[in-house]
Order: structure tokens, then sequence, then C-alpha cells
């Protein structure tokens, strides 16, 4: 398996398994959320590195939660309610909003 397809690999395997223990809200701050995201990453992993990498899917999920992923507002947050009530963790939260952008950019050619 070639290095690009192992990293997608272990991603996919973050993903599934990192969204069983808590619900993220990305509408607290990181602070407040943090702790929570790394006691949800301590629970579903034993290995440090492991427990490392779902913290900073996390962070990044988080972050790219706090943008519009280039959709109007009222179209977003509709969007977000989605997902999260669909997936509990950041990672996935965002992985699910860039669907849904991709999705509205399909439907806006018909």
């Amino acid at each position: 398996m070639g290095t690009d397809k192992k990293v997608i690999f272990i991603g996919i395997v973050l993903i599934a398994f990192s969204s069983l223990a808590y619900s993220g809200n990305w509408k607290n701050s990181w602070g407040s959320e943090k702790g929570d995201a790394a006691k949800s990453c301590a629970e579903t992993f034993d290995d440090y590195q492991l427990q490392a990498v779902c913290m900073r899917n996390e962070k990044v999920g988080y972050e790219k939660m706090q943008r519009n992923f280039g959709l109007p507002s009222s179209v977003a947050e509709k969007a977000k309610a989605r997902c999260e009530q669909t997936f509990d963790d950041f990672q996935l939260q965002a992985v699910c909003m860039q669907n849904e952008k991709d999705g509205y950019d399909e439907m806006q050619k018909y």
C-alpha cells in the first residue's frame, strides 16, 4: 500500500472510531471543548500517537466549523444543524459540511 493510501486508510479508521464518545459543539470556544475532545480521543485510542492525531483532527474540524464553507449563511446554518445531529465530533461535522457544500454546488447546475 502506498504512503498516500496508508494515510487515507488511517484517516478513515480514525474518523470511524473517533465519533463514538462525545458530542462537540462548534459554537462553544475551543478552550471549553478541547478537554472533552481529549477525553474522547483518550477513551477511543490507547496509543498516544493516535490520541494526538485524533486531537489534531478535532481541532482542525472545530476551526473549519467556524466558517460557512462558501455557502450562503442561511444554507450553512441548516447544514451545520444537520451535520451536528448526525455526527458528534468536529472532524466528521466538517467532512459532512464539505460534502454539503459539494452537493449544494452540484445542485446549482440544475
